[in-house]
């Protein structure tokens, strides 16, 4: 199957038009199983795929109930390889999303230290997103949070 007939057969057809014989049977269409029988398409075009998905949609389970957030890695312990790993895939994702006109909105986060006592972990947050490499990273007033978020609490 080309990637377009994958594509097409993944949105509510049971079967693909042909073959009940494929060079490669990938197991569950969530997140894992359809970005590894995609890598494997584009790798290996002359092979034929299926994908087998006992629900009657894709990503119906954990792939489907994420919180659609592309982590930061400003919460990983730096020189982690977690850490490394989520900077880049970050990036990646962005670039991806970037080249194929995948539309997204790239609005940031605000972590807020609304108690006096919790500015010296918001400093150390603030530190360890620096050592991490976290792209955009800054500081903010409480005058810049009120600004960005009128009904955010920020008495320090």
């Amino acid at each position: 199957l080309s990637l377009d007939t994958f594509l097409a057969y993944g949105s509510g057809q049971r079967q693909p038009p042909c073959s009940d014989t494929f060079d490669v049977v990938v197991v569950g269409g969530g997140i894992v199983g359809l970005a590894s029988a995609r890598e494997l398409i584009l790798r290996h075009p002359s092979l034929t795929f299926s994908v087998l998905e006992k629900e009657k949609e894709l990503a119906c389970h954990q792939s489907g109930h994420n919180s659609g957030v592309i982590h930061s890695g400003i919460y990983y312990t730096p020189g982690s390889l977690k850490a490394k790993l989520c900077v880049q895939g970050a990036a990646l994702c962005y670039e991806y999303c970037n080249r194929k006109g995948i539309p997204y909105k790239q609005c940031g986060k605000l972590i807020v230290a609304v108690e006096q006592e919790e500015i010296p972990r918001l400093k150390a947050l603030y530190e360890r997103g620096l050592l991490n490499n976290v792209r955009d990273l800054k500081l903010i007033s409480a005058k810049e949070i009120q600004a960005k978020e009128p009904f955010c609490r920020v008495s320090c």
